[in-house]
């Protein structure tokens, strides 16, 4: 009987150790189950891109093809490093993200107005050598550099006005301030996502972007901008695009709101509102509306290759203070296939409504200079200025000579120069743009 009994203890001891065994591994996968939903994810996304492409805005791609003299092509190839971090809270209900653009090529700033004789960048000073005053200096901004031309052209050295030509002491080419690592920013926003509901998904957020260096202007910059006196198109212009006095620092601010629509959303329908209060420019983009409406779908979900087709329609109301435009700023269709972690990717950009961008508030104005805002007179033609025609010994002295034309009426003579100056210079403006990339995801 006393064995029985021992044999009984011992077995139901034995039962219950073999049953912790074999629900020991389930509590610890709950626990951390458990413990996993509580804490935060971080979710990462390292991209190349081809060109640096938002909202239909090319930018680096156009801003390189000025710096290079180049004609504005649908596909620009001006690569940049995009890596983005989000960081989620345990509740999944607050969002932090930063977005970094490095750009890896033509980063380095470069003599884009290709003058002989310049005192400072954006200065005045001939293309060519012969090259009439009034043509590179119709103002007579800097009569050391015209003394600097006339010492050159004629070897007398009793014509210079002010310190004479020095070799190495300040004349000649001067590099603007056009470089590509001007575009190096950092992106950071906020969200908060309220909890779901029949209505659907409501999110609301603020994000900052913020370029590292001084940026080459296109805008209008603020009035508070420090005069360069030398620079092309009179004293008065202290808006001159090469002007190192006249740069900002890059920076966007806005406020959004996002409402992810409570049907198909097997196609993750959703509408966003952006309303910019940025204040750099003389706060020439504050009240800045832009509305967009997206979907995207993934086909064989789940598996190692997937296939993410994306679709965004933008329209802004309005495009600047000054413009006043409203209209379709972008559709946006991109495909994404993806390789596990990793994603090539090719995106297209329309921009229907060209006359947001047909202005000189969005390309600048003709070689930097506001004088020249003739030179692109309409804008409602969807032309703009094309860099490879403004600069260089050629182009000058093709302008120049065009210049020159005189048939004895005056009227005659303004409507010709104009008629000649515009069909060579204008371009029309892209209204498609491309650019792929490849990158890689990894969520932790």
């Amino acid at each position: 009987m006393s064995y029985s009994k021992t044999f009984s203890r011992r077995l139901c001891k034995f039962v219950q150790i073999l049953f912790l065994l074999l629900i020991l591994p389930f509590q610890i996968q709950s626990e951390t189950k458990q413990e996993d939903s509580k804490s935060i994810t971080i979710d990462t996304n390292t991209e190349i891109v081809s060109d640096f492409i938002w909202r239909g805005n090319s930018f680096v791609g156009e801003a390189q093809s000025r710096r290079d003299g180049a004609r504005y092509e649908s596909f620009t190839y001006a690569p940049a490093l995009q890596p983005t971090i989000n960081i989620w809270s345990p509740d999944k209900k607050f969002e932090w993200m930063l977005f970094g653009n490095f750009q890896l090529t033509n980063r380095s700033d470069k003599d884009s107005d290709k003058r002989l004789f310049q005192t400072s960048p954006g200065g005045v000073g001939p293309s060519y050598l012969g090259e009439e005053t009034r043509f590179y200096d119709p103002y007579n901004q800097d009569p050391c550099v015209q003394s600097v031309h006339r010492q050159m052209i004629s070897q007398d050295s009793n014509n210079v006005s002010c310190s004479g030509f020095i070799p190495n002491q300040g004349y000649g080419p001067k590099k603007e301030p056009n470089g590509n690592k001007r575009a190096d920013g950092m992106f950071f926003s906020m969200m908060y996502h309220f909890d779901p509901s029949v209505f659907g998904d409501f999110s609301v957020g603020i994000w900052f972007y913020n370029t590292f260096q001084k940026t080459p202007n296109s805008l209008l910059p603020p009035s508070t901008q420090k005069q360069n006196p030398v620079v092309s198109g009179g004293a008065a212009n202290s808006f001159h695009a090469n002007n190192p006095d006249a740069q900002t620092r890059l920076s966007w601010h806005e406020y959004f709101l996002q409402w992810k629509l409570p049907f198909f959303r097997i196609l993750k329908p959703m509408f966003s509102y952006y309303t910019q209060y940025s204040t750099e420019n003389g706060g020439i983009m504050a009240g800045k509306n832009y509305l967009s409406f997206s979907a995207n779908y993934t086909f064989f979900e789940g598996n190692f290759f997937r296939i993410q087709p994306h679709w965004n329609l933008g329209y802004t109301m309005s495009n600047n203070m000054i413009d006043n435009r409203n209209g379709i700023q972008d559709i946006t269709s991109s495909i994404s296939f993806l390789f596990g972690d990793f994603f090539i990717k090719g995106a297209h950009i329309l921009r229907p409504d060209v006359y947001l961008y047909d202005t000189n508030n969005y390309f600048g104005y003709a070689g930097g200079d506001p004088e020249k805002t003739n030179w692109n007179r309409s804008s409602e033609d969807g032309k703009v200025v094309n860099p490879s025609r403004i600069y260089g010994a050629y182009n000058t002295s093709i302008l120049n000579s065009i210049e020159q034309i005189n048939t004895g009426n005056s009227l005659t003579d303004a409507t010709l120069k104009t008629y000649l100056r515009e069909a060579y210079t204008l371009q029309k403006i892209p209204i498609h743009l491309f650019y792929v990339s490849f990158g890689y995801t990894k969520s932790f």
